[in-house]
């Protein structure tokens, strides 16, 4: 396999003494920093991935078929997870959270067994898997239940990724074969899955490069590119399988699903995207270095995006990465290990990159992979101090202070997910400019009926960003429950104009046309609103109304309990039939 210098083959023993200490160090660590976000409630997209997805009445075997039936984003290993949540605590948030903690710590416990194999000491390892568990970043993946994607998705490849250690370490077959098999569940729990295979090319790569001396760094280009020739040419193997099978699942994902709603570049063309993505991975470097600012949203108009040739932030990033990425080749012929983490960072954030265009620009949950990288790389740097026989009392203390003080941020950021006022509150403080944070915010007033206290910012949504058809419909719906039945045509109107594929919008047009006595463009709407999974059962309930209305109660009847059928809770078209059936009978008792 050639010369492994600096990268040492996993431990031949068995897991007691001081590995199983450190790992329950590790739980107990993601327990205590976690504990609190236990009372969460669900959030956000957790209505449709989780609470639209179950439906009392279903047995288990109807529900997995249900939830693997699939959405835009096709994530069939997330959805089953959620499957076996729902058959423990039902929709009760809590058993979702205590899921999501426990792969966490699993998590963690990967982080710590891999650093074992490139660190020489313990401590270095520990210090990486504990940084990598308390850190504030990865509330927004461990705390939001939707986050059920990374973290799983990343439980798979830091599974695989161990096990590509063990087969390179031993050469025994079985251990190759469990990465391979890891490879689709990490996949098809998230897309950004599809990384194992360039880690391993990655790990593969710098295990072969021997550390230099600094009069040696003139034959460094010559050692990593006979490094990586060598890694294909050994490893061909696997590596071409591995990379028909990427292909294979990128092209699915491009072309069968495409789970965004983004088509064009970010600022208008590929140059104006890199630019931009130089600025967002400077932030990313910047938020895991003092996660202090976190936010939920980095949106329409959260982060802006480079538009200019001339953007001095934008430039300032590249020559920023430009120096980072001279140090990390100099840290890569001298000290492979810690080098290493540097280039897990950049390999895993290749899926977030923008290359493909994406809805989200930005997010902290994608950091949830990437961040290994920046805890192998900060305990890489600190390995020789770290691995003397006693390590230096201070540098001990400030390791100790720092997993402490980002413990406790983890602690105060997990309560800012508590609900959804609690979460867009603080969303909009932090970025004032996010037009989905003040729609959020004021979609979140309009559920509890407190008008007065929605319009402000939903009008700010649209003042911000004009064309955001969710915040039109939000402000139809809150001048159609007001009763401006003008003003609500108007924005549902703008709603269904603007690019979207939501359908909720057509049952409040129809909802108004209905109460304007326009039957006939009501029921229109509710019609075409029927073709739309997560808005057919209401359309159904809303066309039921419609038909009873014209007298017409054979099909209101059909309706209102094709509406149960959907959707078994929805109390409205229980009242609809219920009401409909007590009618009916009335007629026939006084013909």
């Amino acid at each position: 396999m050639g010369k492994r210098t600096g990268l040492k083959p996993p431990p031949a023993g068995g897991w007691l003494g001081r590995q199983s200490i450190a790992m329950l160090i590790l739980l107990v660590a993601v327990g205590v920093v976690y504990a609190n976000s236990l009372d969460n409630a669900f959030l956000f997209d957790d209505i449709e991935t989780i609470v639209e997805l179950h439906r009392p009445g279903a047995g288990p075997f109807q529900q997995i078929e249900a939830l693997l039936g699939g959405r835009a984003a096709y994530r069939p290993v997330r959805t089953a997870s959620y499957a076996l949540d729902y058959a423990i605590s039902g929709l009760d948030p809590w058993g979702y959270h205590l899921t999501n903690m426990v792969l966490h710590g699993l998590s963690a416990i990967c982080v710590y067994v891999i650093a074992t194999t490139l660190f020489a000491s313990p401590l270095s390892a520990l210090l990486a898997a504990l940084l990598f568990a308390v850190h504030p970043i990865q509330t927004e993946s461990v705390t939001y239940l939707s986050g059920r994607r990374d973290v799983l998705s990343g439980l798979f490849v830091l599974a695989g990724f161990y096990w590509f250690l063990r087969y390179r370490q031993s050469g025994r077959l079985p251990h190759l074969v469990l990465t391979i098999l890891l490879c689709p569940l990490a996949f098809f729990t998230k897309e950004s899955g599809i990384i194992l295979p360039l880690l391993c090319f990655g790990y593969d790569v710098v295990s072969r490069i021997t550390r230099s001396e600094p009069d040696e760094e003139v034959s460094g280009v010559r050692a990593i590119r006979a490094a990586a020739s060598a890694a294909v040419r050994e490893g061909r193997w696997f590596y071409l399988p591995a990379g028909a099978m990427a292909g294979a699942l990128a092209f699915y994902v491009l072309f069968f699903v495409r789970g965004t709603s983004q088509q064009a570049w970010h600022g208008g063309s590929l140059e104006m995207t890199l630019l931009t993505m130089a600025r967002i991975f400077l932030r990313y470097l910047a938020l895991l270095l003092f996660p202090m600012t976190l936010n939920a949203d980095y949106s329409y108009n959260a982060f802006p995006v480079t538009t200019s040739w001339i953007d001095p932030e934008a430039w300032l990033a590249v020559a920023i990465w430009g120096g980072l990425g001279t140090a990390w080749y100099r840290l890569l012929l001298r000290r492979p290990p810690a080098a290493f983490g540097g280039l897990w960072f950049l390999i895993a954030l290749l899926p977030v990159s923008q290359i493909v265009p994406h809805h989200d620009l930005m997010a902290e949950h994608f950091l949830y992979v990437p961040s290994v990288g920046f805890a192998l790389l900060v305990a890489g740097l600190l390995e020789p101090v770290l691995n003397r026989h006693r390590p230096p009392a201070a540098v001990a203390a400030a390791c100790i202070l720092a997993l402490s003080v980002l413990a406790v941020r983890t602690v105060v950021r997990n309560a800012d997910w508590h609900d959804e006022l609690t979460l867009w509150r603080k969303t909009v403080q932090t970025a004032p400019e996010s037009a989905r944070a003040r729609n959020n915010l004021g979609a979140a007033y309009l559920r509890r009926g407190q008008l007065s206290q929605a319009e402000e910012p939903l009008a700010a949504a649209v003042t911000i960003q004009p064309d955001l058809a969710v915040a039109h419909s939000n402000l139809g719906k809150l001048f159609l429950d007001r009763g401006d039945l003008v003003r609500a045509q108007e924005e549902l109107e703008r709603a269904l104009a603007a690019p979207s594929r939501d359908a909720i919008p057509r049952l409040w047009l129809g909802a108004v046309y209905l109460k304007q006595g326009k039957a006939t463009e009501a029921e229109a709407q509710f019609r075409q609103a029927l073709t739309h999974p997560r808005s057919a059962a209401y359309a159904h309930n809303n066309l039921g109304i419609l038909l009873a209305t014209r007298d017409r109660p054979a099909e209101a009847e059909a309706a209102f309990r094709e509406a149960l059928r959907l959707m078994p809770d929805l109390r409205e078209a229980k009242d609809n039939l219920r009401r409909l059936s007590d009618r009916r009978e009335r007629s026939a008792r006084n013909p």
